[in-house]
């Protein structure tokens, strides 16, 4: 590749950035590496200028306003700006440029203002909604187009003709996925705005990402959006600060707001007859609340010197990157299986395409898929990527929008997911069968080559099955005995159950059914769950679920002699009562609804004060390690019940006697294989088994529904048993087990754990895979053979 600076690019890494020695930096989307001459240079400046408090008036704050103002003349022309028609406000990053947009319009006078933006902005950009009177997201450029020609026709841009004031926002680039989005729109927005004499409609701009590796040229006054958000160390790795690009036209909106910091008023009066006067000489100095970081803007001066002198223009790190870009791009695309199947799903905009900068940007947004088309985990990724030496990205990357689009989550599911116990930076990949963030890297000007190369090799030497071993799945041995007459879920212990209707599948989770078995009833003076043998008034209270909605919905007896009682209650499945205090207990630990109207309906129901108690799931309260994506929890605390004949009660599933039921220990519906663990008669208990050998995507979302066929076995084959893997993890207080499989040696100490795994990563029959990951364990437990250290237990199973 030879745009622009990159044949002298390695002499220009190994001067001016010694940090990405042997390492593969992939994440300049988060903030790209700094030059060590602009170290040393704003160190020197550090050590031999003498800077003071721009709000004194010494030589040495005198010296600090000069610097800060020429810096400030300098950014604008960076950006093609003309200081004449634009004022820049220095904030701490992108973030703060939009908080302070936001709480400026914000002061607009009731009923407020309205908004709008793109389902490519970065959550910064949705948080603005939370101010706004309305607010519309926009799910595609195409959704945006429709909507200016609709306003470009007289349309309101809101239904309530008192809103007088929009405000539009949108990414110059996804921060996601590196889609670059139409510049245009500012400059359209504008000119449908003059032709409405009533409705005004400003734009934001979020460019921290597209200026990363692009020029953006607001040489154009009339063209250019209203305010444009940006982050410096996006572009030079340092300083760590932001800036508010203003036109001055539109300067008067953030004029509004009613906060004043010190710095930015003449006068203040304190005690009597509350009043102030801003300054008003320029915009700037009426938003910049307090002392400026005036150090950190005094070092942006030499980061712009650095960078010019370095890579000579931005248009010139932007043929680069996007050059480097295109070609890991369409070699991560070519990858395949040994069946053929593709090993990565980019996520790419319909409207983008790699190698043209004015669409796409030098970012990819991806996920694994293994030869059996299951997910592999992002935090497996991340953490064979440690291993290698490769900094990258995982997780929703703060663009929730993006998440939802390409990795198809549906509101509810995202509801769902949090419900479950998915939190921002956590392990827990894959729910559902689908994927809840992503991998992506991101170059910068500094990347060369062999960072596209390294990356590529780790993908093809990790993931990229070479070789593909037939699965022979159980379901292939003996024909379908029968079929599932009935599903019924139980979301209350003793109430009635809820029939799930034909042909929807039911998800078959770590502790059974979906939702069955989620709640209990207990007296309001106790934690004791009620069941329907002394309760039988319980049995009344019939459920009805909406997974879509997010709502259990409970209908009960009426009381005759109190027909003003609750007869309905809808509870919502995504939230739980705050969690309580508890006793010891030999009950499992639940949490009781406070709220009267819920206890009333139960108290209503049964004839004595009761309320509804959810047990308590420690993936809803606490952010625990979980297993590998790949993997599925054991059963815990209850199993699916099965009865035969169908009349049998309280039971999930319904399916017709077989004579071969009698002696057969396993029985398989749809794909998922159960195990008998509970017999009683005509109703038996079933545990859910993780055939280990199968990765596709139905075993990662097993479900079932009436109408699957039914087998049963009395064995299974072989090629159904414990995940295979490896793991570094402790047993118990004084014993260590190597779980590397068909090994399984205990050691008392984690020092002999150490040295044993070091045996394995030698022995040449070890996967490359295998060693990546005992070598990441090894890491992690802090262990260099043959030295004690305290004991660090991580779980590496993959």
């Amino acid at each position: 590749m030879s745009h622009g600076y990159a044949h002298d690019l390695e002499r220009l890494r190994r001067r001016e950035y010694p940090t990405l020695k042997d390492v593969t930096y992939l994440d300049h989307a988060g903030t790209t590496p700094y030059a060590k001459s602009l170290v040393q240079r704003f160190s020197r400046d550090m050590v031999h200028s003498l800077y003071g408090n721009p709000h004194s008036a010494s030589p040495s704050s005198d010296l600090s306003t000069q610097r800060v103002a020429a810096v400030r003349d300098r950014v604008l022309r960076f950006f093609h700006a003309d200081p004449e028609h634009f004022d820049l406000v220095f904030v701490a990053n992108a973030s703060a440029a939009i908080k302070l947009v936001a709480e400026s319009f914000a002061e607009i006078e009731t009923p407020g203002f309205w908004y709008g933006y793109h389902k490519d902005a970065h959550t910064s950009l949705v948080g603005i909604r939370q101010l706004a009177f309305s607010s519309r997201c926009f799910e595609s450029d195409r959704e945006v187009d429709t909507w200016l020609k609709d306003i470009g026709k007289g349309e309101s841009f809101e239904a309530s003709s008192d809103v007088s004031v929009g405000l539009f926002a949108y990414p110059a680039q996804s921060n996601m996925n590196g889609h670059r989005l139409p510049l245009r729109w500012a400059e359209e927005v504008r000119q449908r705005r003059l032709t409405s004499a009533s409705q005004r409609i400003y734009t934001l701009l979020d460019a921290a990402a597209y200026v990363m590796t692009a020029q953006l040229d607001l040489s154009n006054e009339k063209a250019a959006p209203d305010f444009t958000a940006l982050s410096f160390y996006k572009i030079f790795g340092f300083p760590d600060l932001g800036a508010l690009i203003v036109r001055k036209a539109a300067g008067s909106m953030l004029r509004r707001r009613r906060y004043f910091g010190g710095g930015t008023v003449d006068m203040v009066t304190v005690m009597k007859n509350p009043w102030h006067a801003k300054k008003d000489q320029t915009l700037h100095e009426g938003l910049e609340d307090g002392t400026l970081p005036f150090h950190q803007i005094v070092a942006l001066g030499y980061a712009l010197d650095v960078h010019a002198e370095t890579f000579g223009s931005m248009i010139n790190v932007s043929e680069h990157t996007c050059a480097l870009a295109a070609y890991t791009h369409s070699h991560l695309q070519a990858l395949r299986h040994a069946n053929g199947r593709p090993v990565c799903t980019i996520y790419r905009d319909e409207a983008s395409r790699y190698g043209d900068s004015k669409s796409q940007g030098p970012t990819i947004a991806f996920n694994i898929r293994n030869s059996q088309g299951g997910w592999v985990g992002k935090s497996e990724v991340e953490r064979l990527a440690i291993v290698r030496g490769i900094h990258l990205r995982t997780g929703g990357v703060c663009n929730p929008g993006g998440i939802a689009t390409f990795c198809n989550l549906a509101h509810w599911e995202l509801r769902r997911n949090f419900s479950e116990g998915m939190r921002c930076g956590d392990d827990l990949d894959i729910i559902g069968g689908k994927p809840t963030g992503i991998v992506r890297i991101s170059f910068g000007a500094m990347s060369n080559q062999r960072d596209a190369d390294n990356f590529l090799r780790f993908v093809d030497q990790l993931f990229v099955e070479k070789q593909i071993s037939v699965l022979r799945a159980q379901a292939s041995v003996a024909p379908a005995e029968c079929n599932v007459q009935s599903l019924t879920i139980f979301p209350i212990i003793g109430c009635a159950g809820w029939d799930v209707p034909p042909n929807v599948c039911w998800a078959v989770g770590g502790r059974g059914l979906a939702w069955d078995r989620e709640w209990c009833v207990v007296p309001q003076c106790s934690d004791a769950p009620l069941d329907s043998v002394q309760h039988a008034r319980l049995m009344l209270i019939k459920p009805e679920l909406d997974i879509e909605h997010g709502i259990l919905s409970l209908t009960g007896p009426v009381s005759s002699n109190d027909a003003g009682k609750p007869s309905q209650l809808k509870i919502s499945l995504w939230e739980s009562p705050g969690e309580q205090d508890h006793k010891e207990s030999e009950h499992r630990i639940k949490d009781s609804y406070q709220s009267e109207v819920i206890k009333a309906f139960f108290t209503n129901a049964l004839g004595f004060p009761s309320t509804l108690a959810r047990f308590r799931d420690h993936r809803r309260v606490a952010k625990a390690r979980r297993l590998p994506a790949t993997s599925l929890s054991s059963l815990g605390e209850h199993s699916i019940s099965v009865s035969l004949p169908s009349h049998a009660s309280s039971t999930n599933l319904s399916i017709p006697y077989h004579l071969g039921w009698t002696n057969h220990r396993y029985v398989q519906v749809n794909q998922c294989i159960f195990e008998k663990v509970v017999s009683h008669t005509n109703v038996w208990g079933f545990k859910h088994l993780h055939n280990a050998q199968d990765k596709s995507a139905a075993a990662q979302n097993p479900c079932i529904k009436v109408g699957d066929e039914v087998r049963s076995y009395a064995v299974l084959s072989d090629h159904y048993g414990m995940e295979k893997g490896v793991s570094v993890t402790c047993v118990d207080a004084d014993q260590f087990v190597c779980a590397v499989w068909n090994c399984q040696k205990a050691f008392v100490s984690d020092v002999e754990l150490a040295d044993h795994l070091y045996c394995h990563k030698s022995k040449p029959e070890t996967s490359s895979r295998v060693k990546d990951v005992i070598e990441w364990g090894l890491g992690r437990m802090c262990l260099p053979r043959g030295t004690k250290h305290q004991k660090v237990f991580v779980d590496t199973k993959v």
